[in-house]
């Protein structure tokens, strides 16, 4: 039996508590000061505010003035918090840490470096670890098709383990694999990474989509989500090459899987829906952070539109369509005309 320490009790972070205790681990759930409402009801033993389910009785409950208490003695260390959140956890989360234990992220997005330049979560964490952390640091990173509303109810659902270290792939896979949540194993840190963060930027689109539709302006709009499904994909590919990631990555969980599940289910799809209904982004990001739902997309398309342009990244029509969407309000409709079909009476082979 493994002691596992999961930062962050919000979706995620609460969803994996599931599987880890299914197979009998000792698991402790620590919530951010964000999560301070979570905490005093899930210690309750009240359903969990947002998964609207109690959490197994097992799983022990603290505070964000417990880091230490939660932190100590745990085999594996599990970051569950926002992209945004994850370097202010971790910095206070290092010096509690002992030197060797893996840690496993599941924050999907980008950040900036101390230098400025756009990068993953990884390379983030790593450029930030204490000199005393650095020896045997290992870390796994998550990504592929994962609705946490879902993986609580133990619905069948596959996902994928990237790390450089075998061994530690493997604990993580052990300690969280059952019959209804199937782990994969990849070595390309980065293409997953690339992938689980752009297909946040890139569900919006499908999510403008519908907006369009709810106000009137299109009609049904399959044929043309599956067109923006499809260009997504193929710009994914071209910023996982970029990275010397592996286009087995872009094929698989992490980004075919992972841009289906959240462009026709999730907050990236909302924001995009209520963008293309024709609120401005303005209102739309007070509306979501009103109801605490403030999509990670919204940040990937200013962070993922900064590391291409620092990369000098080319043939990224879309990206750059939904930076103006979102960012330079402009027009939908026309945006995602040219960013797929191109001008008007010119298709695109």
């Amino acid at each position: 039996m493994a002691h596992i320490t999961i930062l962050g009790a919000g979706f995620m972070g609460s969803a994996l508590t599931i599987p880890a205790t299914d197979n009998g681990h000792r698991v402790a759930l620590w919530g951010t000061w964000l999560d301070d409402h979570i905490v005093e009801v899930v210690r309750r033993r009240e359903p969990h505010p947002k998964l609207r389910l109690r959490l197994p009785p097992s799983v022990r409950v603290y505070p964000h003035t417990e880091l230490a208490q939660a932190l100590r003695g745990a085999d594996l260390i599990v970051n569950a918090v926002t992209s945004e959140g994850t370097l202010p956890v971790l910095a206070r989360a290092f010096p509690h840490l002992t030197a060797g234990t893996p840690m496993m992220s599941v924050a999907k997005g980008l950040l900036r470096r101390r230098t400025g330049r756009v990068d993953t979560i990884s390379a983030n964490i790593a450029e930030r670890l204490p000199r005393s952390l650095r020896r045997g640091f290992r870390l796994v990173t998550v990504g592929g098709p994962s609705k946490a509303m879902e993986l609580a109810r133990r619905v069948p659902t596959a996902v994928c383990y990237a790390s450089q270290d075998a061994a530690a792939r493997r604990l993580a896979r052990e300690l969280f694999q059952t019959p209804f949540y199937a782990i994969q194993e990849t070595e390309d840190v980065r293409g997953l990474e690339i992938c689980s963060a752009f297909k946040n930027a890139y569900a919006i689109a499908i999510g403008l989509c519908d907006g369009l539709e709810k106000a009137g302006r299109w009609e049904a709009t399959y044929n043309t989500k599956a067109a923006l499904f499809t260009q997504a994909i193929a710009e994914i590919e071209i910023l996982v090459r970029r990275v010397r990631g592996a286009a087995a990555t872009v094929a698989g969980l992490p980004a075919v899987g992972d841009l289906f599940v959240t462009g026709v289910a999730g907050r990236n799809r909302t924001f995009g829906e209520m963008r293309g209904s024709g609120m401005t982004t303005d209102q739309v990001v007070a509306a979501l952070t009103a109801r605490d739902e403030l999509t990670e997309g919204y940040a990937a398309i200013r962070m993922g539109h900064a590391f291409a342009r620092q990369r000098r990244i080319r043939g990224l029509p879309l990206l750059e369509a939904l930076y103006r969407i979102v960012y330079r309000q402009a027009d939908v409709e026309r945006e995602l005309r040219r960013a797929v079909f191109g001008r008007p009476g010119r298709g695109r082979a």
